[in-house]
């Protein structure tokens, strides 16, 4: 998609701004990548800067140029460093992100962010320490955050034509995903907890992921009686039903079962599903209504025929390593059409840089 084309993006890089100028290079527009001097993993820098040109820069003055002919800046560098408003053109785009609203200065780790925001306390089983997601979600949370803002402020200039400028918290951008907890506790006063593979309803409750016979699905048992009652009859034509079978599901209220009632009712599940592959599983829940879906593992995810047909993939070249990978490529697409390859192009010095009318 070139929804952006011909709109030129600076991005001032240090890891929170990084996968915001990802989605606008997705979006058609020319991004500009400077990255500040700070080490940083080498698989976000291949996931999250293909597409972008970058830039060993750290002239300010250069800068300066650049940002004067920039539409949109993403200004990720602490504070003292930033650009001043003399610097940026009245019809430019400004996001400021910072680690913290109260600490503009300070740097933070995804790890922080993690913890922070409350999402690790959430994450993981009661029993045992919080858990933070794979990979730098934090930090691409807060890409997102910049993104959006730098799309809502460029929409808005093209009625008035006037720039905006817009800070971006990466601690209220990893609480902004666990708005669940916040909302609970600021309308109920409740500190919300782990429940690991849990799903808490009313006074009990029911499980969410399942072990099958090669791999995991995820399941509820909800109140719904038609879907209930689709899963029972298979059950029970495959004479694994037990219990489940005399149940009356439309007079019966899952979230008001005492929990031993159904854990018992869950391990009649749990064996039904464990002797049975998750094709099979999906098959019959697509016909039937289950409500089931397959747990994909990276490389099933990788070879993914829906994904393969939307075009999601593309390949991407490191030029510094030559190492290739298969990586997430367009938001989405209007038509299917084949993803030419990529490439991570290795960072250049200022004076061979001749876009942006030679800047």
């Amino acid at each position: 998609m070139n929804m952006l084309q011909g709109i030129r993006v600076l991005e001032l890089a240090d890891g929170l701004v990084d996968f915001g100028g990802r989605m606008l290079a997705e979006l058609g527009a020319d991004v500009v990548s400077v990255a500040d001097a700070a080490p940083r993993s080498h698989a976000r820098t291949l996931a999250w800067h293909h597409g972008k040109t970058r830039l060993e820069l750290d002239d300010p003055q250069a800068i300066a140029r650049l940002a004067a002919m920039a539409d949109i800046i993403l200004d990720g560098r602490r504070e003292g460093d930033r650009l001043t408003s003399a610097e940026i053109p009245e019809s430019c785009i400004h996001i400021c992100v910072q680690a913290f609203p109260h600490a503009p200065d300070r740097r933070v780790t995804d790890l922080t962010l993690m913890a922070m925001s409350g999402l690790m306390a959430i994450t993981g089983d009661p029993d045992h320490p919080p858990l933070r997601f794979p990979g730098e979600q934090a930090y691409a949370l807060t890409g997102i955050q910049a993104a959006t803002a730098a799309l809502l402020a460029l929409h808005a200039r093209r009625r008035d034509g006037k720039g905006q400028r817009a800070v971006v918290s990466a601690l209220q951008s990893a609480t902004l995903a666990n708005y669940r907890e916040a909302v609970m506790y600021e309308w109920t006063g409740r500190i919300g907890r782990r429940t690991g593979n849990m799903l808490v309803r009313g006074a009990s409750g029911v499980r969410q992921i399942w072990p099958c016979r090669d791999g995991h699905v995820t399941w509820s048992m909800i109140d719904n009686p038609g879907m209930m009652r689709a899963l029972v009859r298979v059950m029970d034509d495959a004479g694994e039903a037990g219990e489940l079978a005399t149940v009356n599901w439309d007079a019966t209220l899952v979230a008001d079962t005492p929990q031993e009632v159904i854990d018992r009712w869950q391990r009649i599940v749990a064996d039904f599903f464990a002797v049975r592959g998750k094709s099979e599983l999906e098959d019959l829940s697509l016909r039937l209504g289950w409500g089931l879906s397959p747990i994909s593992d990276p490389q099933e995810v990788r070879e993914s025929l829906h994904l393969q047909a939307r075009g999601l993939f593309v390949q991407v070249m490191d030029e510094v390593t030559g190492q290739e990978a298969a990586l997430p490529g367009p938001l989405f697409r209007a038509q299917a059409e084949g993803a030419p390859p990529r490439r991570l192009a290795r960072p250049v010095p200022a004076s061979a840089f001749t876009g942006w009318d030679g800047a």
